[in-house]
């Protein structure tokens, strides 16, 4: 009776303290989707098959630009205030250097201990500012042009492969795009020598990543109790919506490449054989130290030092990002461009004028000006990466009229912002890439598919590079057409990118 007596008492403090905590938001006057018990609106937004950017433009369209909801215990901002939104990624980034994890059961970021592996999508402070400082480089002007020959020779593979579908019938053509680009972050960032489009067991495994389910236990515990976090990603470590799973297989498939590459540049040394910087793990571990890392404070001087965690972090993140944001931004433009032929014959009138030789260089991308803008326009109607675009604050200050206090996670509600009439005009639900050869100057916060201030994607242009040379290459080729067995409207999915289930479509020889 006694230990009954107990567990109603704390139940009855629980229900208590969550009630408490879920009238956060209206004890400041802010509105929002009230959510269920104890949970919130997390369950809302944890169904791969409804995509949370989806569930939350929603709400935004009924509660407002600014308006609250709550995963478990932790209440969320939402915001669709471009001025607000400028606040948050640049004037105040102080305020909001770490990222919302969204995908991510964790322990303090900003700790080695708890966290040893880091990458620099989830780093925060001083380890994201070092992390930052030594994968810039890599996605310079100058790298970009040594690299795309490479890049490059993954896209001509692919259109090998494409061979098979002229002229013929329907196909999934996003399948394609995925070997692709996973086939090009492995060359870049791994090391792999050859082009191996369809013979990598890799790609599954990313895929499989991207489309875990949340609605599981330890993300239960995490987000009712965001105090234990780091206990319960130790206590579920090696589940697969964790760091089990295909998350496991792939970040040991890191941890070997990685390993292995330093005892080949160690041996290297004693035979007097210079190590030549061939991919990202090669670019890192000029830096390598066998040493333990210190990171200070937020703001201070960082050192160019890694350890072997760091690498493997880093490769982890690259093999990810690298892989499915190109991939999704590839199909949706082909499905777009299929739904508009129009628009098609304007790309390839301008790919004909510019790629005059079998092989398009990085100079002659750069001037595939309509191409551009076709990629830009899909990636406003089709933001990929959503998920990026929050923050939490790590220092209780304001944005617009608004007091936020340490701990608040602010997210942005994008597909808000690129479908604003108000900043598009009437035609913002329609693909229109002539949009972007407007006079008009627009809010820098109106399209951020790849985030906004100094945590903006890191490979954005090698994503757009490698998105306008794969087109380019198709559409001299082929037409991309659409057809009876097209997808009227596409089914989208993912509780971490939105990536399209299938994108249907025919290829036409053009000669």
């Amino acid at each position: 009776m006694g230990i009954l007596v107990c567990l109603v008492a704390v139940f009855a403090v629980l229900v208590g303290y969550f009630k408490w905590i879920h009238t956060y938001w209206k004890r400041r006057g802010i509105d929002g989707p009230v959510g269920m018990p104890f949970l919130g609106s997390f369950y809302d937004l944890s169904d791969k098959e409804k995509p949370r950017g989806f569930v939350i433009n929603k709400w935004t369209k009924q509660f407002g630009k600014v308006f609250g909801y709550y995963e478990g215990a932790n209440p969320v901002l939402v915001v669709s205030d471009v001025d607000m939104l400028q606040e948050l990624f640049i004037k105040k980034f102080d305020y909001f250097y770490a990222r919302k994890t969204t995908n991510l059961i964790h322990g303090n970021l900003e700790c080695s201990q708890e966290e040893p592996r880091i990458n620099l999508f989830s780093a925060r402070g001083a380890r994201w500012k070092r992390m930052k400082a030594l994968a810039s480089p890599a996605f310079s002007v100058k790298a970009l042009k040594q690299i795309h020959d490479t890049m490059e020779n993954s896209v001509l593979c692919m259109v090998d492969h494409l061979t098979k579908h002229e002229n013929g019938s329907a196909f999934n053509i996003h399948e394609f795009y995925q070997e692709f680009t996973y086939d090009v972050i492995s060359r870049l960032a791994m090391g792999q020598p050859y082009s191996e489009q369809f013979n990598n067991k890799g790609v599954s495994i990313v895929k499989k990543i991207f489309l875990r389910n949340n609605r599981v236990l330890p993300w239960y515990l995490a987000v009712l109790f965001p105090s234990l976090e780091n206990t319960t990603k130790n206590l579920f470590f090696n589940h697969e919506s964790v760091r089990g799973g295909d998350v496991g297989q792939l970040l040991n498939f890191c941890e070997v490449a990685v390993h292995d590459r330093i005892k080949e540049r160690v041996e290297n040394k004693k035979l007097g054989i210079d190590n030549t910087q061939n991919d990202f793990i090669d670019m890192f571990l000029d830096y390598y130290t066998g040493e333990e890392i210190e990171d200070t404070q937020y703001g201070t001087t960082v050192e160019k030092k890694v350890t072997s965690e760091d690498v493997i972090g880093s490769c982890f993140v690259f093999l990810l990002a690298g892989f499915d944001t190109t991939a999704n931004a590839l199909a949706y433009a082909s499905y777009l461009l299929a739904k508009h032929p129009e628009k098609m014959r304007k790309a390839q009138e301008e790919i004909d004028i510019v790629c005059t030789s079998e092989n398009i260089s990085y100079d002659e991308v750069t001037k595939l000006k309509y191409l551009d803008a076709v990629v830009k326009e899909a990636l406003r109607l089709y933001p990929v990466a959503w998920f990026a675009c929050s923050r939490e604050c790590v220092e209780t200050t304001t944005l617009g009229d608004y007091l936020i206090e340490k701990g608040v996670r602010v997210e942005a509600d994008v597909t808000a912002l690129h479908r604003s009439k108000e900043i598009w005009g009437d035609d913002a639900d329609s693909f229109i890439p002539e949009r972007w050869f407007s006079p008009t100057p627009r809010h820098n916060m109106s399209w951020i598919p790849f985030g906004a201030g100094p945590r903006q994607c890191v490979g954005m242009r090698l994503g757009l590079v490698e998105a306008k040379t794969a087109l380019a290459h198709v559409l001299r080729k082929w037409s991309i057409v659409a057809g009876p067995e097209t997808e009227e409207q596409l089914h989208i999915q993912g509780c971490t990118t939105t990536s399209p289930e299938k994108v249907t479509v025919y290829l036409e020889t053009r000669f």
